[in-house]
């Protein structure tokens, strides 16, 4: 689904097959006026159809072929699964092919003990896309094109093994927290966006493997004849929302430290939620969320699911009634109705040119009875860029906890919190701190 960013990015947060160079026009100021909201909502329902869904936990199963029980992780008990197929005594399920050859023999058992081992020479895969693809092990050279892509891989294996990075990392540089972390990103080499990706630099810089998007994969590796990964972007806090760490981490032979860092997200949030799930829903404010395109924000756009804002004990009013992911166009009666208690303006970045302000929400005429309003409680949230950041997602959801519920948080240090989260996740400190240098957001002395 179709979500917009802040500034004069774009946020494609599924499919990625969204019509990114007509955007990047908009983001040049080769289309104007009225013709800038008719294309953000056309692009936003060309994509509807193709929104990506993130698996929930009880959906999860370890696309390796080799994981032939199809439960979650490569063990003996995969052997003993094949040697019942074998035997006749098991069905035959679709990951028990371990070498792919298209039998399941006695190869099969000797291909799942090199995986144990750690010394397979080759692993086949179904990506995010549900395409099977076959990597080469080990791996020292990759390519991404595209940010979300780029931040899994930083995320779970650092910088080292990076070749080229997608156009659009470069492009915003002073909006994009992991090259805040990572300034040497910026000398790569750039391979085009991931809809059109530059087939011939990508071969000339002899990556082992490809992450990517949907849009294009088959294409791109048919070219090339360099495997290509699909990394979907996540789109809420659940099962699903981890499954692009397991992919990368699995590619790059980095499983343990994956389960480690999900484990401590799942950790932080659990520490918002054993306050926030205590507190009655009479008692929980109704929060509004503006989404914003390419530097223009409307009122009337909105996003109908917006994780952070649940966890930290919100009720997003729009949750019920428009898309379940992505933005909608609701109009300004509806939001009167709603009569949210808090308004969340998209992005805040203090570079930006804006068509819409939190002075400008404040003093719309029409909104003068909103809650939020009469109590001045409109605040700017950093929301999607690029992408879906599970990182900035997760800081978000204490920044929220503490707007939402100042009382019951505190003695929350948020600054402090989200540099450690940024930190464990992208292994620089004072992430946050320059996010709150660079962004107009609320700031409590702490």
């Amino acid at each position: 689904m179709f979500a917009y960013i802040s500034d004069d990015l774009y946020y494609s947060g599924g499919s990625g097959l969204c019509e990114v160079l007509l955007l990047d026009r908009l983001a040049d100021g080769l289309i104007g006026g009225k013709m800038k909201i008719m294309v953000c909502i056309l692009v936003m329902m060309s994509c509807m159809s193709l929104a990506v869904v993130p698996a929930s936990a009880a959906d999860y199963t370890l696309g390796i072929f080799g994981n032939a029980n199809m439960d979650d992780t490569i063990d003996e008990d995969d052997i003993a699964y094949v040697e019942g197929i074998i035997d006749g005594t098991n069905e035959e399920t679709e990951l028990a092919d371990a070498n792919y050859d298209g039998e399941v023999d006695e190869d099969d058992i000797t291909q799942i003990e090199l995986i144990i081992s750690g010394e397979e020479k080759e692993l086949t895969l179904i990506d995010q896309a549900d395409r099977i693809v076959t990597v080469p092990r080990p791996i020292e050279r990759v390519i991404t094109t595209f940010p979300s892509a780029t931040r899994a891989v930083l995320v779970v294996d650092g910088p080292d093994r990076l070749a080229g990075v997608s156009s659009v990392l470069t492009k915003y540089t002073g909006k994009m927290l992991c090259l805040q972390a990572y300034p040497e990103l910026i000398e790569l080499p750039t391979v085009g966006m991931h809809t059109e990706p530059n087939a011939e630099l990508i071969l000339d810089l002899k990556p082992d493997v490809v992450f990517s998007w949907s849009a294009n994969a088959d294409v791109l590796q048919e070219k090339t004849g360099i495997p290509v990964i699909t990394i979907t972007t996540p789109s809420y806090f659940d099962e699903g929302s981890w499954e692009s760490y397991r992919l990368a981490g699995k590619v790059l032979d980095k499983e343990d430290e994956v389960e480690e860092l999900i484990s401590y997200a799942n950790e932080k949030i659990e520490e918002i939620t054993e306050v926030t799930s205590q507190i009655p829903e009479d008692e929980k404010p109704k929060v509004y969320f503006v989404s914003c395109c390419q530097g223009i924000c409307e009122i009337t756009k909105t996003w109908g699911r917006y994780a952070p804002g649940d966890l930290a004990g919100g009720i997003n009013v729009a949750k019920d009634q428009v898309l379940s992911s992505g933005s909608s166009i609701v109009s300004k009666e509806q939001i009167l109705k709603w009569n949210p208690d808090i308004i969340l303006l998209h992005g805040g970045s203090k570079t930006g040119q804006w068509d819409l302000s939190i002075e400008d929400i404040l003093a719309d005429p029409d909104l003068q009875t909103v809650n939020a309003v009469k109590n001045k409680k409109v605040y700017y949230t950093k929301g999607y860029m690029i992408g879906w950041d599970p990182a900035t997602g997760l800081t978000e959801t204490f920044y929220m906890a503490k707007l939402f519920h100042p009382d019951e948080f505190k003695d929350l240090d948020v600054e402090k919190e989200c540099n450690e989260i940024l930190e464990r996740f992208y292994g620089a400190d004072g992430l946050y701190t320059w996010l709150l240098q660079n962004y107009n957001f609320c700031r409590w002395e702490e």
